[in-house]
């Protein structure tokens, strides 16, 4: 088997996927004996991590198709059966919790606002549904759904990207330098000017996307010079990151350790042997949690308990997810990448 192949991003994306629930747990259900772990969950990390993984295995993706058209329409196949599943599923069942009457629910102007804005990625327009949730924290229905569109566009820039390294003659690492230095430089300014909530947009995550690319083109060169670059790495992060909290090198340097948890390790290369259940965990646990606050779980019952059995719920959801809606939807190659993976680790 092809070493690059060979890996542990099954596992990461869980550790992430994970990350991001139990953070929005602990801030919706807003409880005082979780707040202590909150310093422990790192949403951003986490996010920033999916998004570097992200580069690598789309550039591989799209190197591995044999047209534009078939990347995309894999791409599609892969994020919008289940995406547009929670959206509809969280539209029509939160008409029972509403505060309005059904037919006021389905005739007010803001539900079919909802289904537009998030159907097309633009959970921004209208992240809530009339009457449902208002006394919660917030009433954003799915508040998690934010990074799929910038998934989506980094999805889009890719064959943009190739063609001009293909098609117009650009260094490749010079256009990464590029497209890593504006990023970086765009994330920065808007953080310095307090705007955070742009600075995380678009251009402003693609330095980590970019990162991701590099790894996968020069993957024998990291792969073979990993433990030689790890300890500078690590320095170059934590004195980056936790000391002068900047950015400029952050992409890299984290990037860098991603890859190397990712191909090192071996007793986690078959975590992902019985399905990916990353995706339903990131787009089902935020509903989920928003309605075990509305009905009091988190303050009826010990709030440990509570979590356990919302985090056992979004599981059961992810997997039921991956087999009846997911997995029917992907290329038979990777249908059989799946069952093989799960034939050679029994």
């Amino acid at each position: 088997m092809n070493k690059i192949n060979v890996n542990n991003f099954d596992f990461l994306r869980v550790v992430f996927a994970t990350t991001v629930a139990l953070s929005h747990l602990i801030e919706l259900s807003n409880v005082n004996e979780l707040k202590i772990f909150s310093s422990i969950f790192n949403t951003r990390l986490a996010i920033d991590g999916f998004f570097i993984i992200s580069g690598f295995l789309i550039a591989k993706s799209y190197q591995n198709t044999t047209s534009t058209k078939q990347y995309i329409l894999r791409r599609i196949k892969r994020i919008v059966p289940a995406y547009a599943v929670v959206i509809i599923l969280s539209a029509l069942c939160f008409s029972l919790i509403s505060s309005m009457s059904t037919s006021s629910y389905f005739t007010n102007p803001q539900f079919y606002t909802y289904l537009l804005a998030n159907l097309s990625f633009q959970n921004y327009i209208e992240p809530c549904l009339p009457g449902v949730f208002q006394n919660n924290i917030i009433c954003a229905v799915n508040g998690a759904l934010w990074t799929i569109k910038i998934e989506e566009a980094f999805y889009l820039l890719i064959p943009l990207f190739y063609w001009l390294i293909n098609k117009k003659r650009i260094n490749i690492y010079v256009l990464s330098s590029i497209i890593f230095i504006v990023s970086v430089v765009y994330f920065s300014y808007f953080v310095n000017i307090n705007m955070y909530r742009i600075a995380k947009q678009l251009p402003g995550a693609l330095a980590f996307f970019v990162t991701g690319i590099m790894l996968y083109h020069k993957f024998s060169f990291f792969n073979k010079w990993k433990h030689h670059i790890i300890v500078p790495c690590l320095f170059l992060f934590i004195l980056e990151y936790v000391y002068f909290e900047t950015y400029l090198l952050k992409p890299a340097t984290f990037g860098f350790m991603i890859f190397y948890i990712a191909y090192n390790f071996k007793f986690l290369n078959n975590f992902g042997k019985y399905g990916d259940f990353t995706y339903g965990i990131y787009i089902y646990h935020f509903p989920l949690i928003q309605t075990f606050v509305y009905l009091g779980l988190f303050n009826n019952l010990n709030p440990y308990v509570a979590s356990f059995i919302t985090l056992t719920i979004t599981l059961i959801l992810s997997v039921i997810s991956w087999y009846f809606i997911e997995l029917p939807n992907l290329s038979d190659s990777r249908k059989s990448r799946h069952k093989n993976l799960f034939n050679t680790s029994k």
